[in-house]
């Protein structure tokens, strides 16, 4: 017998220990039983465990312990021998990244239809190792041969027109790089699957061609597109409308070339599909994909030992437990009124019976409203919602729930974190009741509108959004409340705000794209760059906004009243109280139907979405639109970069 971690059997040294300090404690028990009482009427007035009993008791537990000791030392005896074999085929999947994909001539376009065809491919081959290739006037190993489907899934739906910065169609090198991908193979025979609207032949495709027929790589060509063909839009969002054209300023119209897909079929004794509106025959696929030899390792005889912990475990646990129910009766009558007080409060209806009763057997204690109420009015904020959140998730009542989060929002909105305060409001505008409809959804609307204000220097575009929501919940309270002046002024106040907000990106957005083309223009690239600049004014124009101040102060005038009144009826406080008082009793032991615990669950991630991170100071939800707006200037940046030189002056 063997351990895995011999080191944790040191510990067994405790137990020795153990004994001793028990003998000691029974030792110094006697002693003080001798002092107090005589000899003669000791019988009499000590009661209670028996020496003997005691020791019963200790001496399985010790021995419990002592298998839990063995059991994480994990013995191991006897071996097992088990024998591995993999295997399947290497596949890669080639797809065209040229300009030319861009064109519509099959809905939506050629490059969105091969990689919808992509992925049903790869979904077939389950078992095998599957690469991905990207050309274009250049050809790059997207992901290596592997299993993992997944990422190669992701890979393939990241591609577009930019993973390759060199325009033209050069499939020669895409079978280059196929040829030198399967060569690290032990493999026989090999899979590449080919999607691309063809080119014109080439001294370089017929010499690879035969390369692959050579080394057993049998060839799938799929030609994408129609032999009308189309125009190409131009992917530039600057110069929506128009379309790509070539070097004398002609507009440029890509037809399908198969020609040149066909010879590659024919050399490699694959076979070539037309990918047209209708999906890939997947069928055709595994049909042509059947003739390739699956990849067989050689078999591994692999010797592990047998781990026998369940052993010992099951040991000390029939000991433990055996060590539970020796018990002497004197301890059997202390425990039995608290066993009966137990048991009678689970057969009693009623969560808030339920609450008192097992509160006062194990001491639990709950958060208490008047508690949070009182903070709320002490201008203890941050206690007030500390005490709200926990009565969220304390409360079994719903309605409670609502009333409790109301208060939360509220709480959280004088200490300026806007990201609770939100998922507090949101939560109470589950109340059936108008009235908190009704301030739950005022207060969301200021919340969103602090909320867009304090990003506005950084994240215009978050703020816009913000705001359009925060008008939104305006617009809701006025359903309930037609005639609420102050409502309607707070509204309008918003609403200018986010009109001027859209116009300023607006004419920045155009302002940025006139700057971009004239930069364009220049032979080496120098004044384009200064044209990208343009994108960095709207910190600028943002930060020198000497209004904004003013704006501010005059929105705080006109909401004052608003922060006023909510603290003190908006907070959970007076209005909590008559609504406590109109509960049903019998809704407190209704059970959650599954559409309100789905409801709950989503709220809860909503609330756990706009919490804010320690760490880095954001919250999810401002992560994912910081990261957004990172992808988008980084999708900006790739569309605007320099690429290399077409491949005989071709760019598409």
């Amino acid at each position: 017998m063997t351990f895995l971690a011999a080191k944790i059997l040191y510990c067994l040294a405790v137990l020795p220990l153990l004994a001793v300090l028990k003998l000691w404690a029974d030792w110094r028990a006697g002693k003080v039983q001798s002092a107090f009482t005589s000899p003669r009427l000791r019988d009499m007035l000590v009661t209670g465990v028996s020496l003997q009993r005691s020791w019963i008791i200790f001496t399985l537990q010790l021995l419990a312990l002592g298998c839990f000791i063995f059991t994480l030392a994990r013995p191991r005896w006897g071996e097992d021998k088990i024998v591995q074999q993999e295997s399947g085929r290497n596949v890669i999947i080639a797809i065209d990244t040229s300009r030319s994909m861009l064109a519509n001539d099959i809905v939506p376009d050629r490059i969105t239809r091969a990689k919808l065809a992509a992925q049903d491919v790869l979904a077939s081959l389950k078992t095998d190792r599957v690469g991905l290739i990207a050309f274009a006037g250049n050809a790059y190993l997207q992901a290596p041969l592997t299993t993992d489907h997944d990422a190669v899934a992701e890979a393939i739906q990241s591609l577009d027109f930019t993973s390759v910065p060199r325009g033209g169609s050069e499939i020669g090198r895409a079978l280059k790089l196929a040829v030198e991908t399967f060569d690290k193979s032990p493999a026989r025979n090999h899979g590449l699957i080919l999607f691309s609207d063809g080119g014109e032949p080439d001294i370089e495709i017929t010499e690879y061609s035969k390369q692959a027929a050579q080394k057993n790589i049998l060839v799938l060509t799929v030609s994408v597109g129609t032999e009308a063909g189309a125009l190409i839009p131009d992917p530039d969002p600057a110069r929506a409308g128009e379309f790509v054209r070539d070097q004398q300023g002609n507009v440029v119209k890509t037809r399908m070339e198969p020609k040149v897909l066909q010879e590659i079929a024919t050399a490699t004794r694959g076979r070539y599909m037309k990918l047209g509106s209708q999906p890939l025959a997947v069928s055709v696929v595994k049909d042509l994909l059947s003739a390739l030899q699956a990849q067989t390792n050689a078999a591994k005889e692999l010797v592990k030992p047998i781990e026998r912990f369940y052993w010992p475990l099951s040991i000390g646990m029939l000991l433990l437990v055996s060590a539970w129910l020796i018990r002497p009766s004197s301890r059997m009558k202390t425990y039995t009124p608290a066993l009966a007080l137990l048991a009678w409060s689970f057969l009693t209806p009623g969560a808030q019976a339920k609450d008192t009763i097992l509160g006062s057997v194990f001491g639990a204690k709950k958060p208490d409203p008047q508690q949070a109420l009182d903070a709320y009015k002490e201008g203890d904020f941050d206690h007030a919602a500390k005490l709200y959140e926990d009565l969220v998730k304390s409360s079994s009542s719903e309605a409670r729930r609502q009333q409790f989060a109301f208060g939360l929002g509220n709480a959280a909105h004088q200490i300026k974190d806007y990201d609770r305060a939100v998922g507090g409001f949101s939560r109470a505008l589950e109340s059936e009741d108008r009235s908190t409809q009704n301030q739950a959804h005022r207060g969301m609307a200021h919340s969103l509108y602090d909320q867009g204000d304090r990003a506005l220097a950084k994240q215009p575009k978050f703020s816009l959004k913000a705001w359009r929501d925060s008008v939104k919940h305006f617009d809701a309270a006025l359903k309930i409340d037609p005639d609420n002046k102050e409502v309607q002024e707070n509204r309008d106040f918003v609403k200018k705000r986010l009109d001027e907000l859209q116009k300023k990106i607006d004419e920045q957005e155009g302002k940025d794209g006139k700057k971009g083309d004239k930069g364009k223009k220049g032979k080496k690239g120098e004044k384009g760059e200064k044209g990208e600049k343009g994108e960095s004014g709207d910190d600028g124009d943002q930060e020198g906004d000497g209004d904004g101040e003013d704006k501010d102060k005059s929105r705080k005038e006109s909401l004052g009243k608003k922060e006023d009144k909510d603290g003190e009826d908006g907070k959970g406080g007076d209005k909590e109280k008559e609504q406590e008082g109109k509960l049903q009793a019998g809704k407190e032991g209704d059970q959650e139907s599954p559409e309100a615990r789905e409801r709950r669950e989503q709220r809860e991630a909503e609330m756990a979405g706009n919490e804010k991170d320690d760490a880095t100071g954001f919250s999810r939800n401002e992560a994912r639109s910081f990261l957004r707006t990172y992808a988008d200037d980084q999708k900006k940046a790739l569309l605007v970069r320099p690429r290399d030189a077409p491949v005989n002056g071709k760019d598409w």
